[in-house]
Parts: C-alpha cells; structure tokens; sequence
C-alpha cells in the first residue's frame, strides 16, 4: 500500500481549529513572493449530498458532469488508498469516532517529476477532515486542495500547469522547496460543507481508460497504487508541467509529465436529506403529513410511521422529493421515518413531525407605535398554542397586538407553536413619518476646580441635539466661554474664589431642551519656590539648576545674580543649563515661580569644585642642568600643570612647558631647564583652577 501523500502533519489540523466558523478558508504559503493563479477551471463542484447519520460528512459530492464521489471508508481496501495509516486501530472495522481515520477522501490525485533538485510534488483532491486533532462529531470539515512542492534550482519566475489551472511564482531564494504552496478552500461553519464547492477541484479525475472496477463490483476513479493518464479537466491539462530556469537542468526549462496515482469511489449510496414533514389535522381521526426531501434523481425515496402506511415518494430530474400521505388516529405521529430505499445498506433517517405554522400578517403601525401579528397552524382541529418569539403568546384566533412604546420594530418576527413548527415573515411598516425624538440637554451636575485652571464644558450626552449655545447665567465675574456653539466648550477660572451657573441650549428637531452646571471656583495657595541644594562643580562641566522641586507651580524664570556672566540654556524651564566658567568665584542664579495662586522667589549658588595639586618629587640635579617633578591632580579630565621657580603660584620662571594629567591624576617633567639658583621652593597652578605654592625643591650634584 502506498505512502499517503496528502498527510499533514497533525500541528496542521490543531490550526484548523481556529479556522472553523469561516465560511470560505484559502491557506497559500509560498517562498519568495506568489501571483494569484492566473487560469482557473470555468466550473465548480455541483453539489454536497445528505449528512451520512454514521459520520456526519456529506454522503457524496457531485462535479459539474455529475460524476457523484463517496469516501472510500473500507480500511481492508487497497483502492482506498493510505486509509489505515490515519487509524487508531487499523486492524478494527472504521466506526465513528473511536476508530476513524483523522483523513479520508472524496477524490485524491497526485503526481511527481523527477527533478536535479529534488521531486516536486503535486497533489489535488477533496479532503474530509476534522477541525480539531481528532475526530470528533460537530468537528468535520471537508475542503478542496491544491498543493505544490518546488525546489526550484534558479531565481526566477516559475510556471506550473496542473488539471485545475495554472500558478505562478516569483522564487527570490535558493533553498529547499523555495515553492511550496497550498491552497485549502472550503473549511466552513459547523454542518456547512459548500465551502468547498468553491475551490478549484472540479470536475473529478478519473483514468482515462474509464473507471477501474474493484473486487467489490464497485466504480474507482483509478488504482492508487498504479500511475496511470488521467482524463477530466475541463482545461484539457491532464497533466503536470513546470516551466522556468534550468528547472529540468541545465538549458532544460520545461519538464512534463502526465501520469497520476488517482483515488476515488464513486458512489454507490445517494442518501437522503429530509426537509420537513409537517402535518395537517382536519378531524379527530386523522389527517395529512406532507413530506419534503432530497436526494439523487431517480431514487426510492419512502416514508413510513405509525399510523402511516409505507409510501413511496414523487420526484423530479432535480432530485427533490415529495408526498401527502393520510395518517390515522387521533394525534399525528411523533416522528416518521424516511428512507432511501435503493441505498445498500438502506439509508434512514428519523424526522419529528411539526404543524405547519404560517405566518399570515405582521403590521407595525408608526403613529399607535403597535405590533399586530396574526398566524394560523395546519392543526385545524385542535389548535396549538402560537407566540411570537421575544414579544409573547397569540390570542386563541391567532392574533395579538404588543406595544412597542419606546421600542424599535423588529426587521421580521418567527412564531413558534405547541407542536414545534415555526415560521417567519417580515414585518411591514404602515403610518407617517416618525415624530422627531424630543432633545434632551445634559450636563455635568457640577464641577470644582482651582482658579487658573481650563474648565471643560461637556454636553456631548446630550441627545438628538443638532445645535448647542453655552451661556453663563450666574455669579461673577463674567468669563470668555471658547467654543461655546460646540457640544465641548471650555473656559479658564478666574482668580478669584466663587461659583458660576452655566446653561447648556440644545436644539434639534425635537425641540430645544436646557440644562445648567455650577462651577465652583476654589483659591489655590501660593506657590513655593524651590531652586535646589548648594551645588560644587568643576570647571568646564554642564550644570544643571533644577527648581522641580517647588511646589503649585506652573512657570518658572531664571536669572543670575552673582560671579562670571553665563548663557542660560531654558531659563525658562524648571532645569536650565549652563557650563561653568573658569573660575574661582561662586555664581549666584534666582528663580521666579508663578503659579494661579501667586509666586515666589528661590536663590541658588553654584560654586567652582578646587583642583587640589601635590608634589611627590621635587628635584634639579646641577650637574646635568635637570628637572625631575611629579605630583597628582584631583581632576583628570583636560587638566595640565604647569610648574614656576619659586614659592607663589603663576610668577616666576616656568619649568618647561604644562605637564598633562593622566586618568589617573598622575603628572610628570623631566628635562633640562633653568637653574634655580639659590631658590629651593617651587609653586604649580593647573588649567583646572588648582595651584599649590611653596613645595620644598632638592637640589643635588
């Protein structure tokens, strides 16, 4: 038996888990980027079959030459393909769900070439599987395929030719299977499979020598275990062909081949799809039960039940069904039973038998703003009890009127009776034109906010309003309203301690309608400055001010007081900058805070950090006219030394050129320079604002 090919993994039908409730699903995954297919077939499959009562997927598809295709269940079957492999136990008959296959197929159909890079693989089918991981019931799914796998061995554009179209893909990477495309369509809601009479497998394969007869005496659409021609598309492309780069080798652009392993069963049983059997009661003794069903054409279609003789059904060339037939005694059957008789095994189905409920008038009438519903039941004899779903019962001549006071019509209304029958009807519309809703103004209740602050004025709730004029009715002073003819209108508190009414004028079709809020106005208390603690800093380093710290405040403005002129970058913000200047002398800056309840002033200083200078060595050496000097420095950030003869800082004779400080604040000279006589102290000074005077100098042979 061969491998399945179709197979996904189970991760794959987890996903589709999330998938169900769509009512149309195309999945198309691809390497690189993909065009749509650019031919597709002109048909699609014709039609979904009855429910199989045994697993709950359609009992047949049928294409656009109404060839009609059943799953292939029988796990001893090797014309069923791989179906063992996708059971729980294959050694058991398939029973739903304990031993059923995760996968089964209406129509399987795939074909390989033999490529340099690797086989590709096309496989085209009609697939029933299962939302979730297993099988289920309410979980099945059946949806239409087409996929392709490529390792195409050039970037290009690539062509692919298949019984159900053509695709084509832009391959923007050199890797395995760089085309790898699927296309699922038909996973729908719970119990809809048209879905899938939308995808692009239509109509079904089949050999092209005529169906393979299988050792039950049943039609195959072929042998899956033979590669074989194939006829049926309606494209006349009964085969597989890829066109693009070196993809049959080197120089060979296009490869062919028209051979398919095809699996399929045509099929055998039609089923049946009960519509409705509802009856008519016209005495005490009996009546009538009209039956309505579906199936294949041609047939034998029957309905039996207590009190019911065996009755066959008529029909049409459409495969619709249909019957009257008398039941006797004094309540109609429960339920009856329909079945197609030609099925082997014989299909039945179990159907409640409902009155007929008909739906005769629903009148709403705008002035009275009234619902009146008037409908009849086909139990003419004893007459069952009607409602109207959401609104309540019917009088026993199968009327009522509801009012609708304050409450929208309905578009349509189902009454349901006593004997399960139901029916829906629209709801038409009788009277003038509705009166304008009345306009209702609302308000904020009242406010309280801090003088200075913006007041937001909101009307928005207000309904059926198409214009809005906000006016101050009370208390002083007067206040400037912005955007008073818009439902948001807004103001800013005066500086004062008070209350003030505002009134909303909403109008609209419905008549104008007013409502007030009071505003009260609280003081607030006078800001209190805050500039910050005392701060020492080096000298060509960014300082920070801050004033964060104040409290009730909302401006703030710098100003220096005090020491070397600096630039003040955002004097106007709670945290202004500036780059402390070389000196010695401390800076003095003030803040002015404002606030709605006043302002206040805060000092700050910022004073320059010492370089503090030492010398470790202090040496000349007269017999070679040599310095040897070295020291550390407190900053080491673009810090030089320089070093004079003599005991104050900066005059003198200077020893050489400035010595740099190195990150670890260690500085040096040694050279030859100046005797220094009878001296014996030198002073330093720093380009950091350090100085150091009187360090003892040695002075040695």
């Amino acid at each position: 038996m061969r491998p399945l090919p179709s197979v996904r993994p189970r991760g794959r039908r987890a996903a589709l888990a999330a998938l169900a409730g769509t009512a149309l699903l195309a999945a198309v995954g691809v390497t690189g980027s993909a065009n749509a297919a650019s031919v597709s077939p002109p048909t699609r499959l014709k039609a979904a079959g009855p429910i199989n009562g045994d697993n709950g997927f359609p009992v047949w598809y049928k294409d656009s030459s109404n060839l009609s295709l059943g799953l292939c269940l029988d796990n001893e079957n090797p014309l069923c393909g791989g179906l063992a492999a996708e059971m729980p136990d294959p050694t058991q008959p398939v029973s739903f769900p304990d031993n059923y296959p995760a996968e089964a197929f209406y129509m399987l159909a795939d074909s390989t070439l033999a490529l340099p890079s690797g086989p590709a693989v096309l496989t085209t089918g009609l697939e029933a599987a299962f939302a979730t991981e297993d099988p289920a019931p309410g979980e099945q799914v059946v949806f239409g395929r087409v996929r392709i796998r490529i390792t195409a061995p050039q970037i290009g554009h690539y062509k692919v030719t298949h019984p159900y179209g053509v695709d084509e893909f832009d391959v923007t990477t050199l890797e395995t299977r760089n085309i790898n495309f699927v296309e699922d369509i038909g996973i729908g809601a719970q119990g809809d499979f048209t879905g899938a009479l939308k995808s692009r497998v239509d109509p079904f394969l089949r050999w092209d020598t005529g169906f393979f007869i299988g050792p039950d005496g049943a039609s195959y659409l072929g042998n899956p275990d033979v590669a074989h021609r194939v006829t049926g598309s309606s494209l006349g492309t009964n085969f597989f062909r890829i066109e693009g780069p070196d993809i049959g080798g080197p120089g060979v652009d296009v490869v062919t081949q028209d051979l398919f392993t095809l699996q399929g069963k045509v099929a055998t049983n039609a089923g049946v799809a009960p519509q409705s059997v509802t009856y008519t009661r016209t005495s005490a003794d009996g009546g009538y039960l009209d039956v309505f069903a579906t199936s294949q054409p041609d047939q034998s279609i029957e309905v039996s039940g207590s009190g019911v003789s065996t009755t066959r059904l008529r029909s049409d060339a459409e495969g619709r069904y249909f019957g009257r037939v008398s039941y006797s005694g004094s309540n109609p059957p429960p339920s009856v039973k329909v079945s197609n008789s030609s099925d082997r095994p014989r299909t039945d189905v179990e159907v409640t038998v409902t009155d007929q409920v008909l739906v005769t008038s629903a009148v709403y009438d705008t002035g009275a703003r009234t619902l009146a519903v008037r409908a009849t039941s086909s139990d003419g004899h004893e007459a069952p009890a009607l409602t109207v779903q959401g609104f309540g019962p019917l009088g026993s001549d199968g009327t009522a009127t509801f009012s609708m006071s304050g409450a929208l019509p309905p578009a349509s209304v189902t009454v349901t009776s006593g004997r399960s029958g139901a029916d829906t009807a629209p709801v038409t519309v009788t009277g003038g034109a509705l009166e304008p809703d009345h306009v209702v103004a609302q308000t904020p209740p009242s406010l309280l906010v801090q003088q200075g602050q913006q007041v937001l004025l909101d009307g928005s709730a207000s309904q059926n309003a198409t214009s809005y004029a906000w006016t101050q009715v009370g208390g002083t002073p007067s206040v400037t309203i912005a955007n008073a003819g818009s439902p948001l209108a807004s103001f800013i508190a005066p500086a004062t301690a008070t209350t003030l009414t505002f009134r909303l004028t909403a109008a609209g079709p419905g008549g104008p309608s007013t409502a007030d809020t009071q505003v009260t106005i609280q003081r607030v208390a006078p800001p209190i400055a805050n500039a910050g603690a005392p701060q020492s800093v080096l000298q060509g380093s960014t300082v920070t001010l801050d004033a964060s710290g104040s409290q009730g405040a909302t401006g703030y403005s710098w100003t220096q007081t005090g020491g070397p002129a600096v630039t003040l970058n955002g004097r106007t913000t709670a945290r202004p900058t500036f780059t402390m200047p070389a000196t010695n002398d401390p800076l003095m800056f003030q803040v002015t805070v404002t606030g709605p309840g006043g302002s206040d002033v805060a000092v700050a200083q910022v004073s320059p950090r010492p370089d503090v200078l030492t010398v470790d060595q202090a040496e000349y050496r007269t017999s070679k006219g040599e310095w040897r000097i070295s020291g550390t420095a407190s900053i080491t950030t673009g810090n030089q030394v320089t070093v004079y003869i003599g005991g104050t800082p900066g005059t003198g004779t200077r020893v050489g050129a400035p010595a740099t400080v190195d990150a670890l604040g260690v500085w040096s000279i040694r050279l030859n320079g100046p005797n220094p006589g009878a001296v014996r102290v030198i002073s330093l000074t720093s380009s950091r604002g350090g100085s150091l005077a009187g360090a003892p100098l040695v002075v040695r042979n």
